[in-house]
């Protein structure tokens, strides 16, 4: 049994200790909630301290004459990627009997970098690792698709995650380019998370990503495994190139390079849904399709907006759906951020 005495002392130890754990606690409480209440501007990233510049609101520089065009043959020499893309290491890209994507990758871009340069455009012709920060016109990365279907077909694109007006605009021009062709088909609802998580949009989460500046899109040309697709890929590869051509001519000649704004991604807070009944649609408008309930107080990440509509990505589902902006308000950021794998292409 303990003895008054030594109750005594013990308690006088003890009264300290408290103080200055409450203290403590006053102090970090607020802080804490804070850090609640912070807007996280990147999937998977921490948030951005207050003393450091977020890359999008740097200083704008426009490029200059020529244009500057940086074309990446997916998944070429992937092994040399750095350490901090080691995982993408062992990405080596689809392959379906004798044809391999990386070849098809780089017949592609190596006809694309001869035609650009013919127009009298710089070009950057590059394998899976990007230099740090790069600034072009436009980054284009090919790729081609694999499925377990051989009826499976058709091209698809996408630009980043909260993709600025220029990076938008560039992948409606090569969009465009495409679906002109009554011969190809769009491989509609195929884009990916992965897609538009691509590593080398990441330059929030990797040193060897372009710059924020740097319009970008990720593009899959078509599918090995179907015949008809595969054999064209893999034999026409001045022609596949010539449509990618097109579309960076409609684009260059439609975009000012001085417009600064056109050129910054946007940036937003976390959002939830403000009522009970919200349901995120395929696109947006209200005539698209629902897809499942966006749960009142549940933390949102917006990744895109089209007039006034927001595209939200929910971490819990790895999906993302339009949601109308006037039925969510600001959120607290969630205590654990979704963690989002660097992606190859996929």
């Amino acid at each position: 049994m303990t003895s008054p005495s030594a109750a005594a002392t013990g308690r006088r130890r003890l009264l300290p200790w408290l103080l200055s754990s409450g203290a403590l606690l006053a102090l970090g409480l607020p802080l804490l909630l804070l850090s609640f209440g912070r807007p996280i501007q990147d999937l998977g990233a921490p948030p951005t301290p207050a003393a450091q510049v977020a890359p999008e609101a740097a200083p704008f520089q426009a490029l200059s004459a020529p244009p500057v065009i940086a074309i990446q043959a997916g998944h070429w020499e992937a092994a040399g990627l750095p350490d901090e893309l080691a995982k993408l290491r062992r990405s080596t890209g689809a392959s379906y009997g004798n044809l391999r994507e990386v070849d098809i990758n780089r017949a592609v871009a190596s006809a694309l970098a001869t035609l650009a340069e013919a127009r009298g455009w710089k070009v950057l012709l590059l394998p899976a690792t990007v230099p740090p920060g790069l600034r072009a016109d436009a980054f284009i990365a090919l790729h081609a698709d694999w499925s377990d279907s051989p009826a499976k077909r058709g091209w698809k694109l996408a630009p980043p995650w909260r993709a600025s007006p220029a990076s938008r605009q560039l992948a409606r021009a090569l969009a465009e380019s495409f679906a002109a062709e009554s011969s190809l088909v769009r491989d509609e609802g195929g884009v990916t998370i992965g897609m538009r998580g691509y590593f080398a949009f990441s330059y929030r989460r990797f040193k060897h990503a372009v710059s924020p500046f740097t319009p970008a899109v990720v593009l899959e040309l078509g599918f090995i495994t179907n015949a008809e697709e595969g054999a064209s890929l893999a034999r026409r590869p001045e022609y596949w190139a010539g449509l990618v051509l097109r579309g960076l001519e409609g684009y260059l000649a439609a975009e000012d390079r001085n417009r600064a704004d056109d050129f910054r991604p946007a940036v937003y807070g976390w959002v939830a849904a403000s009522g009970d009944s919200l349901y995120a649609r395929e696109g947006p408008g209200e005539g698209a399709r629902r897809l499942w309930p966006l749960e009142a107080g549940r933390a949102a990440m917006p990744v895109d907006e089209s007039g006034d509509w927001l595209e939200v990505f929910v971490p819990r589902r790895r999906a993302t759906g339009w949601v109308r902006k006037s039925e969510v308000q600001g959120a607290a950021a969630p205590l654990r951020l979704p963690a989002v794998p660097a992606t190859g292409d996929r």
